[in-house]
């Protein structure tokens, strides 16, 4: 699959998105707002960019949104996860390749500096 495939197919997890309202749960989580959905749209975009010039597979990740608003992104890997929640105003990751909290996970701000370093390490577990 070409990169605007998978533009298109994130796209569309994306339009998704933008139809929630307040509630869409059932427990109250709020929508997420525009801004929020364009800056996880871009930020997706430039990851997926990165990816794909580097060389390395892509793989469309599951997309959706927690109790807070922020657009929550995961992959999984056979042995490792890597999860990305974007909000307005920050972007944070967790690393995950076990279930004890201090020793198997990590959790720090995403910076383009992390796209390659995070990508390698998920698919190399």
């Amino acid at each position: 699959m070409n990169a605007k495939k998978y533009e298109r197919k994130l796209s569309e997890r994306f339009d998704v998105l933008a139809q929630r309202e307040d509630n869409w749960d059932g427990y109250d989580s709020k929508k997420p707002t525009k801004l929020t959905l364009v800056r996880a749209e871009n930020l997706i975009g430039e990851l997926l960019a990165s990816i794909i010039s580097a060389g390395h597979p892509w793989h469309t990740p599951f997309i959706s949104s927690d109790e807070d608003g922020n657009v929550t992104v995961e992959w999984s890997g056979e042995k490792r996860r890597l999860h990305i929640q974007i909000g307005e105003n920050e972007a944070e990751y967790i690393q995950v390749w076990g279930i004890n909290i201090d020793t198997e996970m990590h959790v720090d701000f995403l910076r383009r500096d992390d796209y390659l370093t995070l990508w390698e390490w998920l698919l190399d577990g």
